[in-house]
């Protein structure tokens, strides 16, 4: 078992033990909509009501055994964004997993629609749809420190449907709404997307 599956399953037992709501965003996920690629990182959307119960389950996770690394403050909501942790029996250097509580504003529509994907054999999880995806990298690309959001945007268009552009336009939409879009208009940067060949 390599040790990003063993991760993935650890966080998965964990996060149910725990009965939390979640779904796998990120490269991981990238790779479950499109083709498999590397990566050492495991994102997952948690739903929380508030910046107490992530910081709650943040303790809950440490008492796990996971080393903290980072956590994130959205500055301009005010919110715990994100919190960062080394996975059990991994050095530093080890696979990251990254727990998102209001990274995009738009967790709970993200969990709410994610689609059980096999990641690994046997192993199932709640993966965001492709127009989930599509918005999420949108906001978190960065040509200059991550080169892979363009290539993830890229494959995701490879197999976006017209459903899953309709959905990455609401979710865009409700992105900038709710005041999470980082001053991007990730409205137009959707369209740019859209209208380059794949």
């Amino acid at each position: 078992m390599s040790a990003l599956e063993e991760a993935v399953r650890c966080v998965v037992a964990d996060l149910g033990a725990l009965r939390r709501r979640f779904v796998l965003v990120g490269g991981l996920a990238v790779s479950a909509r499109t083709e498999p690629r590397f990566t050492r990182d495991v994102d997952l959307a948690v739903l929380v009501d508030g910046d107490a119960e992530a910081e709650a389950l943040g303790q809950s996770f440490r008492l796990r055994g996971y080393l903290p690394l980072a956590l994130v403050e959205q500055t301009e909501r005010r919110r715990l964004e994100t919190l960062r942790l080394v996975a059990p029996r991994q050095d530093e250097r080890g696979i990251v997993v990254d727990l998102l509580f209001a990274s995009s504003g738009i967790e709970a529509e993200v969990v709410a629609q994610g689609e059980p994907v096999e990641i690994f054999p046997g192993v199932f999880v709640p993966v965001a749809r492709v127009g989930h995806l599509l918005a999420l990298k949108l906001l978190s690309r960065d040509d200059l420190r991550r080169p892979q959001d363009f290539i993830d945007l890229r494959a995701l268009m490879g197999v976006a449907t017209q459903d899953d552009l309709t959905l990455a336009r609401e979710s865009a939409a409700l992105i900038s709404q709710r005041g999470y879009a980082r001053d991007r208009d990730l409205c137009s940067m959707l369209e740019q997307l859209v209208a380059q060949p794949v």
